[in-house]
């Protein structure tokens, strides 16, 4: 680009030094005066000019290197995170199932422990039961036994006292 501007600024020097019309130019010692002046020049300007463009070549691609080894590491953090997203889902699974059967056990254990408690409450009522007419029966005995002897004028024969009691007790 700027090799454009540096033979756009010299090309009217060469238009000028064609002469004055006389037949007689000039352009061998212009010409030479221009390969020296154009020999000064590259050898002033090439080396910061090479310098410059090797540098900015350098720069490209140490930004171009930064920038794929940042791509790299995002492309490897977004296989890592797929891989966590992966094993979280899995787990969840695990724990989901983990959870119905913890659930399924508990529940199956409350079961039996409440029918072992609806059994023993029976059990007991039946106890209960059973005791409670053991007491009447007793009482029972106990108040016709004392009838008996309390009152002087029932006489009665072993028979009739046996007929009695299981009258009362039925």
């Amino acid at each position: 680009m700027k090799l454009r501007y540096f033979v756009l600024l010299l090309f009217p020097a060469l238009l000028l030094a064609a002469g004055d019309g006389t037949g007689k130019t000039d352009i061998v010692p212009r010409l030479i005066n221009f390969i020296i002046f154009a020999g000064i020049l590259y050898y002033l300007i090439a080396k910061p000019l090479k310098d410059y463009y090797n540098g900015r070549t350098d720069e490209i691609a140490n930004r171009l290197t930064s920038i794929q080894d940042k791509l790299k590491e995002s492309k490897l953090k977004k296989e890592q995170a797929k891989q966590s997203l992966k094993d979280a889902s899995e787990s969840a699974i695990d724990i989901i199932e983990s959870g119905r059967k913890e659930a399924i056990l508990l529940t199956n254990k409350i079961e039996d422990n409440l029918k072992n408690d609806l059994d023993n409450l029976k059990k007991s009522y039946d106890d209960r039961i059973l005791i409670e007419e053991k007491k009447m029966t007793r009482s029972v005995v106990a108040e016709v036994v004392d009838e008996i002897f309390d009152g002087e004028k029932v006489q009665l024969k072993n028979s009739d006292f046996l007929n009695i009691i299981k009258k009362k007790v039925a």
